[in-house]
């Protein structure tokens, strides 16, 4: 009885170590946010410490066969410079939430993303912090993006 017991207690340990496998594999799993098609505005700004930059405006034109983005498509209209590496922390329909590490000969840029969706806006966040000489300087940026109508 002892051996079917341990038995036992052998595969609940190991169901329990698959269930939190497959817990942990959804959160790399692709999600879909699907985007009004239209001509979307996009304003986009930073602060550093307690300095602000003046915010820039852009357009872009999302049709319908390009309306289905995946949470990567966000990851990268967040990422300061194509060398930053992502860690998907959370997602689920209307939210994602990332990490974000830049390398840079100047300091490391780091920290914590997180996105707001819906099909006709979204905001990206991101509390960030450039690493002076092992001295975080706090980084704050902020992208807002609301579906103007259609497509010029």
């Amino acid at each position: 009885m002892v051996v079917l017991g341990s038995n036992m207690n052998f595969c609940a340990k190991l169901l329990s170590i698959a269930c939190l496998s497959v817990a942990g594999a959804s959160l790399a799993h692709a999600a879909d946010f699907q985007l009004q098609p239209g001509q979307w505005e996009i304003t986009e700004g930073m602060s550093l410490s307690a300095n602000a930059t003046p915010s820039q405006t852009r357009s872009i034109c999302i049709t319908a066969n390009e309306n289905l983005v995946s949470e990567n498509w966000f990851i990268d209209l967040a990422k300061p410079n194509a060398g930053c590496a992502s860690d998907l922390t959370s997602v689920n329909a209307s939210q994602l939430q990332f990490s974000l590490n830049c390398p840079s000969r100047n300091g490391d840029i780091e920290g914590p993303v997180n996105v707001n969706v819906s099909a006709s806006e979204f905001t990206i966040s991101s509390d960030l912090a450039l690493q002076l000489g092992g001295h975080p300087l706090p980084m704050h940026r902020e992208l807002t993006a609301r579906n103007v109508g259609q497509c010029r």
